[in-house]
């Protein structure tokens, strides 16, 4: 159990059943009657975010997940498919605890989830990712009235803006939260 003022981000709570990830929290006094503690929760299961508002001092249920490096293997219309690296059994994760992190996921590549009660809770997601074009047009001279770019295509399938210099074969830098280019890798 922790006390309210040892809430940090990232942290994670267990309430009423359900898992929680801490994305805010602040502390509000209120004179004689104690402080207030208002956190921004995010759902772990639906991503849903939820605002709490508890009194200073309140206990809740902290958790500590366990951390599983996972070889990502395939996906299909009934999720995505993970082989533990050390059991080497394969899990199937909901595609909504992958999200849109999904267009940057390559096929063998590993990566860490968080688990708690042998049940995935969360993707630790890399902030950027190097992938290689797999489909870029060439450039034509004179191309550059809009900022000289065009749209590749990544081993993944995602396509994004490149530089007009950015050729099939290269491996580039793509930037997960903006999904935009970043550099060469």
């Amino acid at each position: 159990m922790s006390l309210t003022d040892q809430f940090k981000k990232d942290m994670f709570l267990e309430i009423e059943g359900k898992i929680y990830t801490v994305v805010e929290r602040q502390y509000k006094t209120q004179g004689r009657q104690g402080g207030l503690i208002i956190l921004t929760l995010k759902d772990v299961e639906t991503s849903q975010p939820i605002v709490k508002t508890l009194k200073a001092g309140v206990k809740l249920e902290q958790i500590s997940p366990e951390y599983k490096e996972m070889q990502y293997l395939y996906s299909d219309d009934t999720g995505y498919f993970f082989m533990d690296s050390n059991s080497f059994e394969t899990i199937s994760i909901n595609a909504h605890l992958i999200g849109d992190y999904s267009r940057f996921l390559k096929e063998g590549d590993k990566y860490v989830f968080m688990f708690y009660d042998s049940k995935a809770i969360s993707l630790r997601r890399n902030s950027t990712v190097e992938l290689r074009i797999t489909n870029a047009p060439p450039a034509v001279k004179g191309n550059t009235a809009n900022g000289a770019s065009k749209i590749a295509t990544t081993e993944t399938g995602y396509k994004l803006n490149v530089p007009l210099f950015v050729e099939e074969g290269d491996i580039v830098v793509v930037n997960t939260e903006s999904g935009e280019y970043s550099g060469r890798a």
